[in-house]
């Protein structure tokens, strides 16, 4: 049949196998950190979007605290002018109780 045939060296197919085998394991590796970062990104990407709605909240929550601050201020301030007053009807009486001790002296 007079066909040429054609011997390829093993030394150069073992090459090509090692080569190969090389070449996956690379892979792999290139995959597993490739889906690593991903997953990072990911998680980074949620822990933004928790952050803002975070800021959110505590925009709510701040708006809350100055209403709460500003009724307690007003509370505050009437407490004192009530206080005051207090103050006010205390030495009045105290000053009746004195009168009442000096009669009391006076016709004892």
């Amino acid at each position: 049949m007079r066909r040429n045939v054609y011997v390829t060296p093993k030394s150069y197919l073992s090459f090509i196998a090692m080569y190969k085998e090389l070449y996956g394991q690379k892979y792999k590796l290139i995959d597993v950190e490739e889906q690593n970062i991903n997953n990072g990104l990911e998680k980074l990407a949620e822990a933004t979007q928790g952050v803002e709605e975070l800021k959110v909240d505590l925009k709510k929550e701040d708006a809350k605290l100055k209403d709460a601050s500003e009724a307690t201020d007003k509370l505050l301030k009437e407490l004192d002018v009530e206080n005051k007053k207090a103050d006010i009807k205390s030495k009045e009486v105290a000053a009746v109780t004195d009168a009442c001790m000096e009669q009391k002296a006076n016709i004892g």
